[in-house]
C-alpha cells in the first residue's frame, strides 16, 4: 500500500468517524426538540420544584418556558456533546457551565453545579402545557363558610352576595353587598401553594393563605392559623 493511499484511507475514515459522531448530535438534538414539563429540581439536598414549569425547544434553536399558563421567557438553546446552553433574550445572563444532559426516550436529566451545590432538573416529555394549581384559582367564588377561631359561620348566616373574584390579571374584588366593593392584588407562591393577597388604599393589610382547590371547592386557610373560608365555584355576578 503506498503512502499516498494510507493518508486516504485515514482521511476517509477520519471523516466517517466525525460525520458519525454529527449524526449521533443531531440525532440527540433533535430528541430534545418539543415540549417537556419539569417534574423535580434539586438544589443540594433540598428540593425546590417550581410549580408547572415547562419547557418547549423548537427544531431552529429556538426555545420557550413559562410556568402555567404563563409564558415568561424566550430565547435559543443549543446542544452540543450533550452540554445544553439555553439563552433568554429577557432573562437574566446565566453564568454557570452548561447543562450536562441525559436522554432517555421521555424522560430527560440535566445536571450542573451552580454556587458549589449540586443541581439536578428531572424533565418529562408533555403533550400540553400543564395547568397550575394557581391557574385554577381564576374566576369567581360564592363564600359558603367562614371560621375565625373556634367560630363558624355557614353560608346560612353569610350573605349569599359575599363573593371574590380573581382576575387573569392578578387583581382581585371583595363584594360583600352589592354595594360594597374591596379591590386589591394578589400573586401564588412559585413553589407551594400559597395565596397572597393586599388591598388598594390607604391601609393596606397583606393576607397570607394556604389554598387547596377541588373541582368547584376552595379552601383558603390563613398562614397563622386564625381563619378559614370555604367558597363555591359560580358563574355570573349577583345582581
Amino acid at each position: 500500500m503506498t503512502k499516498r493511499l494510507s493518508i486516504i484511507i485515514l482521511i476517509f475514515v477520519a471523516g466517517v468517524i466525525v460525520s458519525c459522531d454529527k449524526e449521533k448530535e443531531e440525532k440527540k438534538k433533535g430528541s430534545m426538540v418539543g415540549l417537556w414539563n419539569v417534574e423535580k429540581v434539586q438544589v443540594g439536598e433540598k428540593e425546590m420544584t417550581p410549580n408547572a414549569r415547562w419547557m418547549h425547544f423548537k427544531s431552529d434553536s429556538t426555545q420557550v418556558s413559562g410556568n402555567g399558563w404563563l409564558q415568561h421567557s424566550v430565547g435559543s438553546w443549543r446542544l452540543e456533546e450533550e452540554r445544553l446552553t439555553i439563552d433568554n433574550l429577557n432573562g437574566i445572563k446565566d453564568n454557570a457551565a452548561p447543562f450536562q444532559v441525559e436522554l432517555n426516550q421521555d424522560k430527560m436529566l440535566w445536571r450542573r453545579t451552580e454556587d458549589g451545590q449540586k443541581v439536578t432538573v428531572h424533565l418529562k416529555r408533555a403533550e400540553k402545557i400543564p395547568t397550575s394549581e394557581g391557574n385554577k384559582l381564576i374566576g369567581l367564588w360564592q363564600l359558603v363558610l367562614h371560621k375565625v377561631g373556634e367560630e363558624k359561620s355557614t353560608n346560612l348566616e353569610i350573605d349569599k352576595k359575599v363573593t371574590l373574584f380573581l382576575r387573569w390579571d392578578n387583581t382581585y374584588v371583595k363584594q360583600s353587598t352589592l354595594t360594597s366593593k374591596d379591590y386589591g392584588v394578589y400573586k401564588i407562591h412559585g413553589h407551594r401553594p400559597e395565596l397572597q393577597m393586599v388591598n388598594y388604599g390607604d391601609t393596606p393589610v397583606f393576607s397570607f393563605y394556604k389554598f387547596d382547590i377541588k373541582k368547584d371547592k376552595l379552601v383558603l386557610k390563613s398562614t397563622d392559623g386564625k381563619e378559614e373560608l370555604e367558597y363555591k365555584r359560580i358563574h355570573q355576578f349577583f345582581q
